[in-house]
């Protein structure tokens, strides 16, 4: 009946037909007691993926988690970028001795040999494959996930099409000739949607730019043109990132009608819940850049609406759900249904985290665990407007900055940093800002019934159920692999704690010391006079009330003690100073 109905459509035209599939979506996870899913190591079993992104944060975990989890699983190419003098092999034995594969290595060290790195860029037809590599990828893949795209939210509109819409272009066209192909994921973003509000649902909205339109000017406008335009999509879209991936979705939309496709949008990733290293990251992104702006006291306030909820996904929620989407996919090309589901990834409709929760989680940790390196003391708050905290970055930036500079060169001959500094936090606070103005519901209806077509010992091995999260526990353990993966922190060493404990108290006391100064200074330029300390104390009272006093509330935190013992253990390590090395 279903194939009878979309073949009528294709016969009404091809419009017609992409519309029904989509008033179809509505209705698709519909549940009844026959729609329970086959064991996902089923039904990838002897089937070949093609992943790209697979050097990235989540292409990582996502690979291990196939060679984990997915033991029947034939083969998985990976495209690799030759890169800093490194061939695509070299880079993936890089990448393949990185902690997170500690437990592949340890009990399925066999498994490692299904990777196949292929190297190629999505930014070249044929993804720059070469001719034997592009063979064996045509014939073999049955699945394709593509997860490659920029992730920076200020690049330039040329760089973010050329790989976001472009890359998702070319992709397409290389699975129209995968004769085997029964799944094409296509890893979106949830924040597609930026310019709506309130609640977002699991379903592709008008797009306010034709995909082929837009890819026919980048080949032709000139940067200049291009720059141009950049200002009014930012108003609407924040970023270029959002703006292209929300074109890539059309296009996908678009092109995909004859191809056994699924959209899945995650939220803001970050480390590992519970599948794996506790916490692990190996990149600054979302929560765990705007945690070094706290830490460092280079960020000190994010003003938002401390109400709204922050859309954080564990990084293992996110592989496990993709697999499983992947494998939801391949169960529906079985059963002949060709529509186009979308999955949201994300937990501010199932359980939220609330800005004030994530603030005080932060200035808790950190007044308790602070990070060995900072610039000035850690500050975790929300208070202030978006308009007044630009002022103070643009501040430091342009004054402050060049002030040290100029101070040190002439002190110590030192080259410029302060100013560089400024800029580059100023930048990030840019970019961070816009996602604190608005309040998003990102319906995951989807994840829920997802899990209740698993089979039950899928829903223990690929567990993606967020309502089972506990924040603090979570939040604590990102932070806690922030000090150890990224800021390099020595974990294990409850000296190197002391010391950085020390530092933030001298921090806080110099601060202390140059907000008197500055109050002063500031009543001296307004009075006339160097003795006004009946209007310097106040102000300095106000200042260092506005900048320091009860920016969080104190909360329970996970322990350093705890986390040491579970990080050691997923490891595979001894508790021991070895285990900050490995």
């Amino acid at each position: 009946d279903r194939e009878r109905h979309c073949a009528g459509y294709i016969s009404a035209g091809r419009d017609q037909f992409i519309n029904s599939q989509f008033s179809a979506l509505n209705s698709l996870h519909t549940l009844t007691a026959m729609d329970s899913m086959p064991l996902v190591n089923a039904l990838f079993a002897g089937r070949t993926v093609f992943l790209t992104g697979g050097s990235g944060f989540v292409g990582k975990v996502v690979i291990e988690k196939f060679l984990h989890d997915v033991p029947d699983v034939e083969k998985i190419f990976v495209l690799v970028r030759a890169a800093k003098g490194k061939s695509a092999q070299q880079r993936w034995a890089d990448i393949s001795q990185c902690a997170l594969f500690n437990r592949v290595r340890a009990e399925r060290p066999w498994a490692l040999d299904k990777v196949v790195p292929v190297e190629g860029d999505i930014t070249v037809d044929d993804m720059g494959l070469s001719e034997t590599d592009l063979k064996a990828v045509l014939e073999e893949t049955s699945v394709v996930l593509h997860c490659a795209a920029t992730v920076r939210f200020n690049d330039t509109l040329r760089n973010a099409i050329e790989l976001n819409v472009k890359g998702v272009d070319r992709m397409i066209k290389l699975c129209k000739r995968m004769p085997k192909l029964d799944c094409f994921l296509h890893c979106s973003t949830c924040y597609v949607n930026v310019d709506k509000e309130g609640d977002i649902e699991e379903k592709l909205y008008d797009v306010v730019c034709d995909p082929h339109k837009l890819i026919d000017g980048h080949s032709w406008m000139s940067d200049e043109m291009l720059n141009g335009i950049t200002g009014s999509i930012t108003k609407k879209y924040f970023n270029t990132y959002c703006f292209t991936k929300h074109v890539a979705e059309e296009l996908v939309r678009r092109e995909c009608v004859d191809l056994p496709t699924l959209i899945f949008r995650p939220a803001i990733i970050a480390g590992i819940w519970k599948d794996g290293i506790p916490g692990w990251a190996d990149a600054f992104q979302g929560i765990t850049a705007n945690a070094l702006g706290f830490g460092t006291g280079t960020i000190p306030r994010m003003p938002c609406d401390t109400n709204n909820p922050l859309d954080v996904v564990p990084v293992d929620v996110v592989s496990s759900m993709m697999i499983t989407c992947a494998a939801y996919r391949l169960h529906l090309t079985e059963k002949k249904d060709r529509s186009m589901p979308v999955f949201h990834c994300n937990s501010s409709h199932l359980n939220p985290l609330s800005a004030s929760h994530y603030r005080n989680l932060c200035g808790s940790f950190l007044a308790a665990y602070p990070l060995e390196m900072m610039l000035f003391s850690p500050s975790a708050g929300t208070r202030g407007s978006p308009a007044l905290e630009d002022g103070l970055h643009a501040f430091k930036q342009l004054v402050v900055g060049p002030a040290l500079d100029k101070t040190a060169e002439l002190l110590a001959g030192r080259k410029p940093f302060w100013a560089r500094t400024f800029a580059k936090c100023r930048e990030v606070y840019q970019v961070f800002i816009p996602f604190t103005s608005k309040r998003w519901i990102y319906q995951s209806n989807g994840m829920v019934e997802l899990i209740e077509r698993m089979q039950p010992e899928d829903r223990q091995t690929f567990d993606f159920d967020l309502r089972q999260l506990d924040w603090t526990d979570f939040i604590s353990d990102v932070l806690f692999g922030m000090k150890t993966f990224l800021t390099k922190n020595d974990i294990m060493s409850d000296e190197k704690l002391a010391r950085a404990r020390r530092k933030v108290r001298i921090h806080q006391g110099i601060e202390l010391a140059a907000t008197l100064i500055f109050a002063w200074l500031l009543s001296v330029v307004l009075t006339g006079g160097l003795t006004s300390w009946t209007v310097a104390l106040p102000l300095a009272l106000a200042f260092y009330a506005y900048f320091n006093c009860a920016l969080h509330t104190t909360v329970p935190i996970g322990t350093i003690d705890s986390y040491r013992k579970r990080m050691c253990a997923e490891m595979q390590v001894e508790p021991s100073e070895k285990c900050q090395a490995a």
